[in-house]
Parts: structure tokens; C-alpha cells; sequence
């Protein structure tokens, strides 16, 4: 059984100089003129990233030459003294397109060697392209005394939304989301160790409570998507209705605004969506850390537990209504977001994260170690071998957390002979 001690503190990890790097967004209030203007960047930046791909593809088909990033911003230096368009934007957001590019290459390589789908980049469309990037964002981004303007390159001082104060930042990002814009400011702090509580749990994820605690404690599910199924649905009949397709099934009245309208207050409802899951979740994950100073978590593949069961035209899936009802339940609940909020708090604490192996844990006995499946019976656990019972998430939560005291207690390849003994018995 793997065990991996997460530290998640960026950076070096010497203990002198460790540091936390988080990300503060706050809200802006640019003025229409401003608006005009970061879309027009946006535009911009769009086509220098399209342009860039188009050389370095067609260069390679005709010539077998691998252009650089180096030589592209070479040619950014010539074309800027001479179109006015892109001399307009600020030359640090194009230096970091053909950085990003360079990223989806290195990302495209890896992918090939690793002998996975490979992903080849893609063109960017307007309405996938909604961020641009400062690198050098403490030298390009000035915030007023107050923090409450702050001067964007080839934009203007824009108003932003007071609230925390903003720390020295290095990159920064301006970004657009649904019709509402955001600054983005990657910040470092050192940690911030919390008062040794000297307890340790272990988590269980599921869909019927969203984590069940070793101590026996069972936090329900809000399932948000749920709960707001019936406003989203209404969002998108109206988007359907207001929609008109030609024979072939394209949408014909892609930029009517009536219909543009429609499309932003679906997308409205469904960030509503997202925001009230990440601030649950905030609030839980804060709780669990201030709690503990040992966190076990099981080590879930998310991806392919939501993997689609529709198979192919030759071979199709068997049970995919309800493989695609579970999939939603899953993604709606958060669980991987949980984990990674738990880290990210855990770092600023001090407090120590432990993933183990998350297999045979709900079949385990916590008493006795026993493995069988007959000993789970839907949400109750009752062990064939010595007869403990419990809720059967709060029996997972406690091997998760034994799992994770011996791995600590042995060395880093503590944990094998139960991942063996679950084997034999299966």
C-alpha cells in the first residue's frame, strides 16, 4: 500500500525558508471604456497564441524545423514596431502567450512519451480565451495606497473592491468571468503553525455523507447541484427555446443578444453553483485542520472513478444512466477539491497530511483487519470474523487512519502487507 506524505509548501523546503504561495483574487470595476480595452487585449493576445501555433505547426509539416519561443518573440520585438495593434498590449501578456504555448508543447511531449492520449494544442476561440497574464505582475500592476485602484498596463487605473490587504504578489492575472472581471495576485507567506491539538483522524469521502471522521462523526452532503437543479433547468430551457439551429444542428443565432443574455445567466447560475460548493468546503476543510495535527485521506483517482461507462459502437456500456447519475453525484459532492483545500490549510498550519492506498478499506475490519465483502451491508459494516459493527463510512475512516499510523510508525514501505493480505482475500 502506497503512503505519501503530502507538503505543500512551495519552493524550497528548508525549513528556513519555506514559504506558502496562494492565490488572492479580488473583484474589479472597470469602466466601459476599460472593458472596451480588455477585450480588445484579450482579442489580441488570442490571435498572437492562434498565430504562434499556426507557424510552429506549419513550419514543422513542410520543414521538420522546431521553432523556439525564442525566435517567436524575436519576430513579437519586429511585428510590434510595426502593427499598432499589437504595440497596443502590453508586451509583457504577449511574452507570456508564447510561454503558455511553450507549456502545452512540454505538456503535448509528455503526454506522447508517457503513451497517453496526447492532446495536440489547440487553436483558442474568443469565447474560451477569458485571462491575461503579467509575469513580472509586482512590476506591472500598481496598487494605490489605499489598495483600492489599481494601474493596469495600457488600460488605466481601475477601480477594485476593498477588502483584505493585498501582500507583496509576484505574477498576476486579470481575468473575465461571466461579465464580471477579477485580479488575480500570486502571493507567498510564511506559515503560520497552529497549537498542537495532539489528535489525528482518518476521512472517508462518499456521496451518502461527504466525510465521515474516525471519531465517528458524519458530516452530511449539502449536494448543491441538487438543490439548484430545478433554477439551472429553467436557465436552460430558456437558452434552448431562445436558440435556433440549421438542419446540420448548428447554432444559427450564436450572437443574437437576447440569446447572449440567456447564455450569461446560465452560466451565472451555474458559478453561483460553484461558489456556495467551494465555500462549504472552504469552511470544512478549515475545521477539520484547526482540529488535527494528523490527517489521513485515502488516495482516490477521481478521474477515473467519473470515467463515462457509455463504451463504443461495438461494444456498449452496460448501466450507463445510472454510471452517468453516480459520475454527477461524485463531481457535485467535491471530494478531490476537499483534499486539495485541506493541503493547501494543512501547509499554512504546519499540520501534516498523509494519503494512503484507498483500496479494500471499505471491506476491512478496523478491530480485527479482517477483509470480506460480505462484512459491508450497504451503509452498515458488521464483520464476519469478530462481529464489531459501526456505520460502515466511519469503519473506512478509521482503517484510513491505522493505515496511515503504521506506514508513519514503519518507514516509507510500511502499508504492503495489508495491500496483500486485501488481495488474497478478494
Amino acid at each position: 500500500m502506497e503512503c505519501r506524505r503530502e507538503c505543500r509548501t512551495g519552493g524550497t523546503h528548508s525549513s528556513d525558508n519555506a514559504f506558502v504561495r496562494w492565490m488572492h483574487r479580488v473583484r474589479l470595476y472597470p469602466s466601459p471604456r476599460q472593458i472596451v480595452r480588455l477585450h480588445f487585449a484579450l482579442d489580441v493576445t488570442r490571435q498572437l497564441y492562434n498565430a504562434a501555433l499556426e507557424q510552429r505547426r506549419d513550419v514543422w509539416i513542410s520543414r521538420r524545423i522546431a521553432i523556439s519561443s525564442k525566435s517567436q518573440c524575436a519576430e513579437v520585438t519586429v511585428l510590434r514596431a510595426e502593427d499598432a495593434r499589437l504595440a497596443a498590449v502590453h508586451r509583457e501578456c504577449q511574452d507570456a502567450i508564447l510561454h503558455r504555448l511553450d507549456l502545452a508543447f512540454s505538456a503535448f511531449f509528455r503526454r506522447l512519451r508517457s503513451g497517453s492520449t496526447p492532446g495536440y494544442p489547440r487553436f483558442r476561440a474568443a469565447t474560451r480565451w477569458r485571462q491575461l497574464e503579467f509575469p513580472h505582475g509586482n512590476r506591472a500592476l500598481r496598487l494605490n495606497e489605499c489598495q483600492d485602484r489599481v494601474r493596469i498596463p495600457m488600460i488605466g487605473t481601475v477601480r477594485l473592491r476593498k477588502g483584505r490587504v493585498i501582500p507583496a504578489f509576484g505574477r498576476a492575472f486579470v481575468v473575465e468571468r461571466n461579465g464580471r472581471w477579477y485580479a488575480v495576485f500570486e502571493c507567498e507567506r510564511e506559515p503560520t503553525p497552529l497549537v498542537r491539538t495532539g489528535r489525528a483522524v482518518g476521512i472517508d469521502r462518499g456521496i451518502r455523507a461527504l466525510v465521515a471522521t474516525s471519531d465517528g462523526e458524519l458530516i452530511e452532503n449539502p449536494r448543491h447541484a441538487e438543490h439548484r437543479r430545478e433554477r439551472v433547468a429553467g436557465h436552460q430551457r430558456r437558452l434552448e427555446l431562445l436558440t435556433v439551429r440549421d438542419t446540420a444542428g448548428r447554432v444559427r443565432n450564436r450572437r443574437d443578444p437576447v440569446r447572449q443574455a440567456a447564455v450569461r445567466q446560465l452560466a451565472r447560475a451555474k458559478e453561483r453553483e460553484a461558489n456556495a460548493r467551494r465555500d462549504a468546503l472552504h469552511k470544512l476543510s478549515r475545521k477539520i485542520v484547526e482540529r488535527y495535527d494528523l490527517i489521513a485521506v485515502e488516495d482516490l483517482r477521481l478521474r477515473a472513478l467519473t470515467r463515462s461507462a457509455k463504451g463504443t459502437m461495438e461494444s456498449p456500456g452496460r448501466g450507463v444512466r445510472a454510471k452517468a447519475r453516480l459520475n454527477r453525484a461524485l463531481l457535485d459532492a467535491g471530494l478531490s477539491m476537499l483534499v486539495t483545500l485541506i493541503r493547501e490549510k494543512a501547509a499554512n498550519a504546519a499540520r501534516e497530511v498523509v494519503s494512503v492506498d484507498a483500496r479494500y478499506s471499505s471491506q476491512t475490519c478496523s478491530a480485527c483487519g479482517r477483509v470480506a465483502a460480505e462484512s459491508r451491508i450497504g451503509p452498515h459494516f458488521a464483520c464476519i470474523s469478530c462481529g464489531y459493527r459501526d456505520d460502515a463510512d466511519v469503519n473506512a475512516a478509521r482503517c484510513i487512519l491505522i493505515r496511515a499510523q503504521s506506514a508513519l510508525e514503519s518507514g516509507p514501505n510500511a502499508g504492503a502487507e495489508p495491500a496483500r493480505r486485501a488481495r488474497g482475500a478478494a
